[in-house]
């Protein structure tokens, strides 16, 4: 069987492994000679753990003579890079092997973010100005010879937003200036230069193409959603899946085929960042490897009918079908979102409540969090890299998908507790001065009538009614009138996650039509208590009912018929 060498199957790049299998290949992952310090092998750890199959694993020398001498002994089909910081290598070996690749020579086009730019001004489109710097004096006098008040600086090679400052004003240039050349690149090498940029401001595009002898199509358009934090860094917020081009995506379209002739790009895939302004789309970098975000195969194929690294090999071994799907309209399948989960502050987690929230979402296709043992440390995000995790979000009802994003942003911004946990949102009820609940009362107040649902701490008989306890929930059936929770101790001595399981799967007892009563006895004991309660509601798609007159301390959702959603 022939071999495909896949240089660093990091992130979505894991998928050329089972990629190449599917193909009649076998896949050898080379991992390129790192420095200590550097997330690298944290990505690799993550990537490996996603492998369906484990493929064969070697090491490349720092000798670059020895790297090839190993390589050859395996006689390659292909020499493919999944990752960054795999590209330089893998044109090298490529070159140097005779086989199909990108040239060498235009190396630092595809991986320098200012080389990039440069090949842009030398091919006559639209570029950034910029320049490479050593100092925070450097950084202060470019902005001050160009009349900008505001810049970009980021490292000259970085993926996922690492280490990218927007800056507002001199003093914010001066001080990211300071702050990036004290961090390491991914293989953990220090950073001794940066690249500081006229800020552009529009609204950011993803690209992703494929080439083939130098022949370029259009494999997926995606648009950012980012934030910029207090410390000037700029973050993922989420990412989104669009249908097809609107007005202004074919010039942005021509100019991402334009970037990829610039640089010389001539087989693979080059996932690229734009942004549309008022004199039209301009590049911010391309990344000549897979989109990022460590994206199952599957997901993207609900969506676009095909995947990145898919169509990588495409390029490489199938030529005539890389041109009848480039022939073929661009449209999407399903809508898709990727959430990026931002965390606000360094914390320490104990618990990952935002798994039980994510699962209760329509469209909902996977949860990911970043290290799912417990306790974890956690920093504040400041890039890709440091997010708590992504969800990945699957509708064909667009709709379903964005109420659903909404929804997540809401809990993100306002009850981050129930998306990562620390063990503190409910330490304080243990004291709390909370009449016990009296079940009676609510059933009269609340005017129950028909099959009743009483679901407390502690075992109980009514006649005319079902009662359940957290441990017996299981065992009841669905298809109540009223349900009403009333559980209080019994939720202490959870975590925010198990609490959670608890509430909805009561909540899941209801029928169409029916009922769900939470009354101020029990919501006391929830994190965010009242509007806890009624978020909890609005995730279940329970209608929120307006109080009536002398009915207080009460939070009531009504089901929705979801059959025809």
């Amino acid at each position: 069987m022939r071999n495909i060498i896949i240089v660093e199957a990091v992130s979505t790049g894991y998928n050329l492994v089972e990629d190449a299998r599917r193909r009649g290949y076998n896949p050898i992952v080379l991992e390129y000679a790192e420095n200590e310090g550097g997330d690298i092998k944290d990505m690799r750890k993550a990537a490996y753990a996603r492998f369906y199959k484990y493929p064969q694993i070697i090491k490349a020398s720092k000798n670059y003579a020895e790297t090839l001498a190993e390589i050859k002994k395996y006689h390659p089909i292909l020499v493919v890079a999944s990752s960054d910081h795999g590209i330089e290598l893998a044109s090298r070996l490529s070159e140097d092997l005779g086989l199909l690749g990108n040239p060498y020579k235009t190396v630092a086009a595809m991986t320098r973010k200012d080389a990039m730019h440069e090949a842009l001004k030398k091919a006559g489109i639209r570029y950034i100005k910029g320049k490479v710097i050593k100092t925070a004096e450097e950084a202060v006098a470019f902005c001050q010879e160009n009349g900008f008040s505001t810049a970009v600086i980021k490292p000259l090679q970085s993926s996922g937003s690492q280490g990218l400052f927007l800056c507002d004003d001199l003093e914010e240039v001066k001080k990211a200036a300071e702050t990036i050349m004290t961090y390491v690149d991914t293989l953990g090498f220090p950073i001794r230069k940066a690249l500081i940029q006229e800020r552009i401001v529009g609204t950011e595009y993803i690209v992703n193409t494929a080439s083939c002898k130098g022949e370029h199509r259009l494999n997926s358009l995606l648009k950012y959603k980012k934030v910029k934090t207090s410390e000037g860094g700029y973050i993922y917020d989420y990412c989104e899946t669009l249908s097809h081009p609107e007005q202004g995506h074919t010039e942005l379209i021509e100019y991402a085929f334009k970037v990829a002739d610039a640089i010389g790009f001539k087989y693979g895939v080059i996932h690229g960042e734009y942004m549309i302004d008022e004199k039209g789309p301009v590049l911010i970098e391309v990344n000549c490897r897979p989109m990022g975000g460590s994206i199952a195969d599957e997901y993207l194929d609900m969506i676009f009918g095909q995947h990145e690294t898919d169509a990588m090999l495409d390029a490489y071994l199938d030529p005539e079908g890389f041109k009848i799907k480039a022939k073929r309209p661009y449209g999407t399948l399903k809508k898709g979102v990727l959430k990026f989960i931002m965390i606000p502050n360094d914390m320490e987690a104990e618990d990952h409540p935002v798994c039980v929230i994510a699962k209760q979402l329509e469209s909902t296709y996977k949860i990911a969090v970043n290290d799912s043992t417990v306790p974890v440390y956690y920093l504040k995000t400041r890039d890709l890299d440091t997010t708590g995790g992504t969800i990945f979000l699957v509708h064909s009802d667009e709709n379903a998908v964005m109420s659903d994003l909404a929804l997540l942003r809401e809990t993100e911004q306002k009850y981050f507790s129930l998306l990562l946990n620390d063990g503190m949102s409910r330490r304080w009820f243990a004291d709390a001065n909370v009449a016990t609940t009296d079940f009676e009362r609510i059933i009269k107040e609340c005017n129950c009538h028909g099959a009743i649902l009483a679901a407390g701490d502690k075992a109980w008989e009514r006649e005319g009614i079902q009662t359940a306890t957290p441990q017996t929930i299981d065992d009841v059936h669905k298809g109540f009138d009223c349900v009403i929770i009333g559980y209080q101790l019994s939720l202490l001595d959870l975590k925010e996650s198990a609490c959670l399981e608890v509430i909805f799967k009561t909540m899941d007892k209801v029928k169409n039509g029916g009922r769900v009563i939470i009354p101020q006895s029990t919501y006391e004991y929830l994190s965010y208590k009242r509007e806890g309660a009624e978020l909890l509601m609005r995730i279940k798609h329970l209608t929120i009912q307006v109080p009536f007159s002398g009915l207080n301390g009460y939070v009531i959702g009504v089901k929705e018929d979801r059959s025809h959603a």
